[in-house]
């Protein structure tokens, strides 16, 4: 399969700290790949590399194909590359089907404040931009809390709503950030469902930071490790688990 995302030789430091090390990896279209390591491993920071809000000192990352790592973060956007993050970024006095939308308002003509004030240039983007929201709504089972304002809503549901955003503009690779944070089994068991279905449905590559070891090997088809910004295993989910170095780095050397 050719290489959606190609990671190569990445690195990235903040004065003294060296948080990436030069890893190297790819991800194809429609694969999941989990992004796992301890706290402090740099996983985050790779995320930010991809996105845009870092610029690595050396390295390369590309997306289909075209370099990324010092293109702006709307250029990135439009390649298709689609994020979610580990704190939420909703619009808490707006609905659920207003906050989906906040998510392809920078792919009109016009943008959100052209969208906002119903310039005539807008309306047939708007009108399909509302149709393509509904759709992931019903999709992700969000239809029923449609027009209900998030900040009543309970945190499961929210973080379907965090996705069902980052999925509007149906994007080519979705990065993930710790979406089973807070989510009690049933979600999580949920939401693994809902990423598999993207991945093998919508073609959508998906590259997974999380935590949780249970959604991982559940969902993923190859999982990248990192410990101090370096790559120290790549493969299968279930023989990585086992792999000594990784059992050291998240237990330690007494483990």
């Amino acid at each position: 399969m050719n290489a959606l995302l190609d990671v190569r030789d990445v690195h990235l430091s903040f004065g003294g700290l060296q948080a990436l090390d030069g890893p190297s990896f790819e991800v194809a279209d429609g694969e999941v790949v989990g992004l796992i390591g301890p706290n402090g491993a740099g996983k985050t920071s790779l995320f930010n590399c991809i996105g845009g809000l870092y610029r690595p000192q050396s390295g390369s990352i590309s997306v289909a194909g075209t370099e990324v790592t010092r293109m702006r973060r709307h250029r990135i956007t439009g390649l298709g590359v689609s994020r979610t993050f580990q704190n939420l970024g909703l619009l808490p006095s707006q609905t659920v089907r207003e906050n989906v939308l906040a998510g392809g308002y920078h792919t009109t003509r016009g943008g959100y404040w052209a969208t906002a004030l119903a310039l005539p240039r807008t309306a047939a983007t708007e009108r399909a931009l509302r149709a393509d929201a509904d759709a992931l709504l019903e999709e992700l089972g969000l239809s029923a809390v449609a027009d209900q304002v998030v900040a009543v809503l309970p945190f499961g549901t929210l973080k379907r709503v965090e996705l069902a955003r980052a999925m509007l503009t149906t994007p080519r690779l979705l990065l993930i950030d710790e979406p089973a944070n807070g989510l009690i089994h049933s979600e999580v068991h949920e939401l693994g469902a809902t990423l598999r279905r993207l991945a093998t449905e919508r073609g959508t590559a998906i590259l997974l930071v999380e935590h949780h070891m249970g959604l991982v090997t559940s969902v993923c088809d190859r999982v990248v490790v990192l410990n101090f910004g370096r790559l120290i295993a790549e493969g299968d989910p279930l023989v990585v688990s086992r792999d000594p170095e990784v059992i050291t780095a998240y237990l330690g050397s007494a483990a």
